[in-house]
Order: C-alpha cells, then structure tokens, then sequence
C-alpha cells in the first residue's frame, strides 16, 4: 500500500517493469507464455460453478464468468470492470459484528475460503494452469483437477478429484501483473474441469483475475516436460509493507503446525478408504494410555481434527473408544474435506454426532452425491444442533430445506449462501425456525413473501444477509418494513445490491433497528442522499461498527460528518465512487471517529493520490483504500 510519493513511484516502477516484460516476450516469441512442442493451450469455456463475486448476477463487470474466454486485461495492472473479482478481501468481513467464530479443529493447512470451476473444450494431461492476475495477486492456495478416468460421473453427481497444487495459507506478493503457474504435481489423466480454490485475507484489495489457461498434452507427458517448464512470472517475494506483513504473521505462526500436520492430499488419498466405523483394531487394553485420567486423554485429543481422530482410532480399542466420544465432535467442520465426503460417510459419523452444536457441511456435494435420506438420517443423530452452514451445497434443494424446517428445532444459525439449487422457500410459510439469530441467504432465490413470513417468526434475528438476491428486489421496501417490524433487536444487515429499495426501505430500518452495528448498502443506487436519508441513519443507529454505501454517487460532506458526529464506535466505512465528497469531510472523520481502520475513498472524484498519501502518514492506524487504473493517476 503506497504511503508516499516515493513509495507510488517504486510501485508504478514495478508494475511497468512486469507489463515492459510480457510485452517484450510476446514480441520475441509470438505469445507472453510459450509452448513446447506437443503442448496444447486451451483457455477456460466456461465458469460452472463459484462461491462468490462482486458483480450483479445481471451483469458483465467484475463476475466470475469474465474468468472464461479470451484474456481482456492482461498485461495492464489495475481496477478493470471486464475480469473476474470476489466478494471480500482482507479481514475485515470476519472482523465485521456478523463475522462468525472459526471452527475448532479445523486442519491448519486448510485455508481455501472461495472457489471457482472451469471447464474447458478438451480433455489435457495438465502440465501447466496459467492464471492471469491482473490486480492484487496472490489469493490462489489450491488447483484441484477434475480425475475423468477415476470414476467421476458428473450425471449422476460422483466427481474425483486431485489436488494439483496447494500451498496452505496464502502469501502477499507484489503488486504487478502476472501470470502464476506454480509447479504441478503429474496426474495419470487427462481433465476439463479445473477448479481453483482462493484465500483473500492477505490481500490489500480485491484479487483481479483476468483468465486462465489449460496447457497440456493429448497423451501422459513425459517427466521431462515438468522439469524444463519457462518461468512465467517474477519470485514470490513477500512485498515489504508492515500491514502486509502483520496479516502475513499468522501465515508464519502456523509453520510449527503445518511441519507436524498432515497435508490435505494424504488425507484424500486416506479418507476414502478409512472405515469410519472400523471394529479391526488392537484388542489389546495393556497399554500406557490405560492409566492416564479420562480427563486428561480428552484434552489431548481435542487439539486433533477428524482426519487425526479418524486414524487414531484405528491403533486399539481404547483409543477408539475416546476417539469415538461425542464430546469431541461439538464443532464439526466437514468443509475442508469436500472432496471426499459423500452420503454415506455422513452415516459413518452419525453415531458419533450425537453432541454436535456448530456444523459445518460447506461446498459438499461437489464430490458425490449427498441423498436425502443420508442427509435426514444423519441430522436426526444430532440432538441439539445450533450452527448450520451449507454454504454453496450443490445436493441442497428445497426438499432438503424442508427436513433441516422440520428437524432442526433449536437451530440459531443458518448459512445458505449461494445455495442455488433451492428453488422454492416456501416451507417458511409453513414451519418456522423461531430460535434464529442469524441467517445468511448472499446469491440464494428466496422470495419476498417467504421471506417476509420467516421473518415473522424469527423475532429474535440479529444478523440477516439478503445480499445480491435478485428476486427481493421488486419487494425490496415491503421486506424492510418487515425487518424492521419484526428485528428491532437487528446488529447487522447486508443489502449489497438490493438495487430497488429506496429512503422508504431505508428509514424502515433506522427508525426500529436502533441496535444496529452494521449495514452494507453497497450499489443500491435509488437511495438519494438529499432526502436526508444517511444523516438520519447516522443520527438513529447510533452503535454503527461497519457502514458500507459502496458506488452511491449522491454521497455528500453533511452524511460523512453525521456518521462521524454521531457514530462514535464507527470503525469501517466505503464510500467507494462517490462524486461529491471533499477531502475537508475525510479529514473531518478521520480526526473524529478514533476508532476507524477501515475507509475506502477508490473512484472519489474529489479525493487525490496525494490526499491519501498524506493520510495514510497522518493516521496509520487507519487502512485507508484507493484503487486505481493508473497508479499515478
């Protein structure tokens, strides 16, 4: 992040360094990656399936289809509407009031937080992924390919998977362009689906992916091939910048464990052998263990996660017997080992699952097919569930949704983002969750009178996302009024793109959820600040943690300094795109609101580089964000 104008320059250096090469080995050699004899580049043909994106689902700027297709961008470095960019970046999401807690257990060389699937028009032996990252590199952790030849059967839901590449937590880079290709591990098949699973929590600003490229061969590759691949893009030397380096120092606090842990592809290759319910062990109970306390064998064993409790329970009964005990599986985090689970493991674990609170089955369903009577089974193990998230469940439909109604009685939390194969809500007109406190529907199809109906019967809900959910856009209004009616005890409210609500909708909030802490508005353009709609927010909801009125160009001076007058506890705000603020309203927060870390001031026509140079010197405590086309713009 360029704080001086010393650092801008060092920066627009680099990047023109990085766009200077591709443009001179295009020159020489006919394309900025060359080929060897016998390699077939393919680019991507089609997004299948992803967790999330920035755009609207309408549109064709920053969405995850523009990874599919010719390259748009590259090499320029910069903010470009025409590339593929997601949803978050950095930590400000989970540090946010509606951030929920990690789960225990979870394998420390896991951190895959989003993903993409790309098809392409021929089956490769994959020698090369080529990843054109046009802006804020660095988010890819995982490249997973698509085993055709392992018994994968996409119409009927069985999907093998390997792991051609994994590097655990993520790394900051520099920022310039780059076409990343780390070094593959061989596969013995050909592929046309290739997923990439990211990470942003490093990152300054949104990651900006421009396209990627399949190269590979018709026939198995010789080893030859891996050994002499051209080198496509700079060192990933980690970028000298002390708020890139505070994020980068839980990456390195992990090293200890990720030397002694087991990696993600040993656990692939052993999760889907393990009998889960295995009686073939040691029978034997003269051993030390069986003279340590209970108490103490426990302890131990809860800093293991599943895959380490799996394959312990095979070594002797006793330890199965611990192994086995319900007590340690209160959080059970089945996200991390999407690629292997499928129904029947879920039957496995049931008896096990007995005490579970917190479960999370995220992104399953990409593997194999989770039935419903698996699914049904295994939930009715559970005796007091709380936290469910399903977030991007290809299995999850409406009958599914419907056993989750009618079993899950004392359920708190619900994630269903990006759950698009739920087509009908409707059983909320039916049956309610009357415990909910939060739900999560980003991308889903709910409807406005399903929604307005379990809204009715959630009064205890305090924090809701609606976020890019097409279909309440022309019940915009009416929902609010409905939040606002039945949520007054409301913390956190995400709106991004609820593009037809208006002052009305918004004044439905500020007037009954005065516990708010935090409100997302982003790119809901009919909201018009001359009917004083901001100010009054400000003035009501008055605990405001996190403000985002992302793209509205109608934000004024007298709205930011009522957010800072009366928002002391203000902590994050985006005013990305505005049109009329001045830098005499920045200065005015900044000096007011002490306990803000975050503000983006990108695309303000009234806001300089050199503004945010001078602020970033005069409040370091304070990220202050600024995107660009052209750096020295």
């Amino acid at each position: 992040m360029a704080r001086s104008a010393e650092d801008i320059t060092k920066s627009t250096n680099l990047i023109n360094e990085a766009i200077q090469h591709f443009y001179e080995v295009e020159k020489r050699e006919g394309n900025v990656s060359p080929l060897a004899p016998g390699q077939i580049r393919l680019e991507g043909a089609q997004v299948t399936d992803f967790s999330s994106q920035y755009g609207s689902e309408s549109s064709i700027s920053y969405v995850a289809v523009n990874l599919a297709g010719q390259l748009s961008v590259f090499p320029k470095y910069g903010d470009y509407t025409q590339v593929c960019v997601l949803r978050t970046y950095g930590p400000w999401w989970k540090n946010a009031p509606s951030g929920r807690k990690p789960y225990r257990g979870t394998p420390s060389d896991f951190a895959s937080e989003d993903f993409m699937e790309i098809s392409f028009s021929e089956y490769l032996y994959p020698v090369r992924i080529e990843i054109y990252e046009t802006y804020n590199p660095g988010a890819v952790v995982r490249i997973l390919a698509c085993d055709a030849a392992g018994g994968s059967d996409a119409d009927q839901g069985k999907i093998t998977w390997a792991t051609l590449w994994s590097q655990g937590r993520p790394k900051p880079t520099k920022q310039r362009p780059r076409i990343f290709a780390p070094p593959l591990k061989k596969v013995n098949f050909a592929t046309n689906l290739i997923r990439l699973e990211l990470n942003s929590t490093c990152l300054e600003y949104y990651t900006e992916l421009d396209g990627i490229m399949l190269v590979g061969t018709l026939t198995p590759p010789r080893d030859e091939i891996f050994k002499n691949l051209p080198k496509l893009c700079f060192d990933d030397e980690i970028w000298e910048d002390n708020t890139l380096n505070e994020a980068h120092k839980g990456s390195q606090n992990e090293a200890v464990k990720d030397h002694f842990a087991w990696t993600i592809d040993q656990l692939e290759s052993k999760i889907g052998d393990l009998d889960l319910d295995s009686t073939k062990v040691d029978s034997s109970d003269d051993n030390f263990f069986t003279y340590l306390p209970r108490e103490l064998l426990q302890l131990v064993l809860s800093y293991l996660d599943l895959k380490g409790l799996c394959n312990l329970a095979l070594t002797c009964r006793l330890l199965r017997d611990h192994c086995y005990d319900p007590l340690l599986y209160v959080d059970l985090n089945l996200h991390p080992f999407w690629s292997r689970i499928c129904g029947p493991h879920l039957t496995l674990l049931a008896s096990r699952c007995k005490r579970v609170q917190r479960l999370n089955l995220s992104w399953l369903g990409a593997a194999g097919h989770i039935d419903q009577e698996h699914f049904k089974r295994f939930l009715k193990e559970i005796e007091d569930l709380q936290v469910l998230e399903l977030s991007c469940c290809k299995f999850f439909n409406s009958s599914y949704l419907m056993d989750i109604v009618e079993t899950c009685k004392t359920l708190t939390e619900l994630n269903l983002s990006s759950c698009a194969n739920i087509e009908n809500f409707s059983i909320f007109n039916m049956l309610s969750l009357k415990n909910l406190k939060y739900l999560n529907l980003y991308r889903t199809k709910i409807d406005g009178h399903s929604l307005i109906a379990l809204l009715q019967s959630s009064p205890e809900l305090k924090h809701l996302n609606i976020g890019s959910c097409v279909f309440l856009r022309p019940h915009a209004n009416q929902v609010l009024a409905m939040i606002g009616s039945c949520c007054k005890n409301l913390k956190s409210l995400d709106l991004w793109r609820l593009t037809n609500m208006t002052e009305e909708g918004l004044a439905s909030i500020y007037n009954n959820c005065l516990q708010l802490e935090e409100l997302d508005v982003g790119w809901t353009s009919f909201l018009v600040s001359q009917t004083g709609c901001f100010i009054e927010l400000a003035k009501k909801c008055k605990k405001l943690k996190k403000v985002f009125i992302t793209a509205n160009r109608t934000l004024r001076d007298c709205d930011i300094k009522a957010f800072a007058d009366h928002c002391p506890h203000l902590q994050q705000l985006d005013i990305l795109g505005t049109r009329t603020v001045t830098e005499e309203a920045i200065i005015y927060i900044l000096e007011k609101c002490t306990n803000l870390v975050f503000l983006d001031v990108s695309f303000c026509v009234g806001i300089t580089n050199s503004n945010t140079c001078a602020w970033r010197a005069a409040y370091p405590h304070v990220n202050i964000k600024r995107s660009f086309q052209d750096i020295t713009s």
